[in-house]
């Protein structure tokens, strides 16, 4: 066996030099991505492996960056939460899916209280855990469905799909007491203030429905 053009190269010989059975290890960057083999009953020039295994090596070191790439276009990179370019796409999907089904979906927005001040204080290395903390305890919230979106800032959005009636007071009240037993390490305890809204009862679209719930928050805040 011997590494060459990021491929490993092996065979075993059969009755009168004949090849038995032929097995090519991809490697790249030293990772390990499979093995195909090939049965045959005559000689080829292991140049034609190697050949096939860049090809193959190709292909599949392709598609895994295109993987990753469409990770980051649709990841926010220090939450792993969802960013708004996404929301958008896969709103729009669900929304057709949603009308002929007659189903409902909420869509929460959830902004932290005082993050300005903790961020002023503690600075922005614990701002930034806390933003990532905030983010995983609503993804641990969430229905594996769900959309759990860094929304920009301090704030997030959670849109639940396939929305069960009068389930939202029970999901508010259960995020409020899940952020003040956060253990941040900090003077305060974590809150946030949250506005609620539900499709279709308060809009079509996705922007009616985040100004709904963001008017929402505000009449929250002023209560």
């Amino acid at each position: 066996m011997r590494e060459k053009c990021g491929l490993i190269w092996g065979h075993s010989m059969g009755y009168r030099g004949r090849v038995v059975a032929v097995c090519v290890v991809i490697l790249f960057n030293i990772l390990r991505y499979g093995y195909y083999h090939i049965y045959l009953g005559y000689l080829f020039d292991r140049s034609f492996f190697v050949l096939t295994g860049i090809f193959l090596l190709v292909a599949w070191t392709g598609g895994r960056q295109y993987d990753v790439a469409k990770f980051y276009a649709e990841k926010d990179p220090l939450t792993n939460a969802y960013n708004r370019r996404a929301i958008d796409k896969v709103f729009k999907k669900q929304i057709y899916q949603y009308r002929s089904q007659g189903k409902k979906m909420g869509v929460v927005l959830i902004d932290l209280d005082e993050f300005k001040d903790i961020n002023d204080t503690f600075g922005h290395q614990t701002g930034d855990e806390l933003l990532r903390c905030v983010a995983e305890l609503i993804m641990n919230i969430a229905k594996k469905e769900d959309y759990v979106v860094r929304w920009g800032g301090d704030e997030f959005v959670h849109v639940i799909l396939d929305l069960k009636e009068d389930t939202l007071s029970d999901y508010v009240r259960n995020l409020r007491i899940k952020l003040s037993n956060l253990d941040m390490e900090l003077a305060q305890t974590v809150s946030a203030s949250i506005g609620i809204a539900v499709y279709p009862d308060d809009g079509e679209t996705f922007e009616a429905l985040i100004q709904k719930a963001d008017t929402s928050m505000y009449e929250m805040k002023k209560a």
